[in-house]
């Protein structure tokens, strides 16, 4: 999400994200980060965000029936909990993910 982002270039997860239940993608168009930015106006892109984590529960859905003209306002709910830097909030993200998972 940074001019020097390359697909050829993204290859960390750190060890942090490698469970079989972890997808990774490349959102070369910048929808989903637009979808969630925060117009952050100390950002090098308010209008993206990026390095950060949206953790939904077993309940979290994407709204299937938007207007159109709210189709880029929408966003999935409910919300369990979020942060960034993922790597930052590393540990508030495993404490929030663990529960889900037993």
């Amino acid at each position: 999400m940074i001019p020097t982002d390359a697909r050829s270039r993204w290859r960390w997860t750190g060890g942090v994200l490698e469970d079989s239940r972890v997808l990774h993608f490349w959102d070369e168009k910048k929808k989903v980060g637009r979808l969630f930015a925060d117009k952050d106006p100390d950002s090098d892109d308010p209008d993206v965000v990026w390095d950060a984590y949206y953790l939904y529960g077993p309940d979290g859905e994407w709204p299937v029936s938007v207007p159109p003209a709210l189709a880029g306002e929408s966003k999935p709910g409910p919300l369990i909990s979020s942060g960034a830097t993922v790597r930052s909030e590393a540990e508030e993200l495993k404490n929030q993910l663990v529960p889900l998972l037993r």
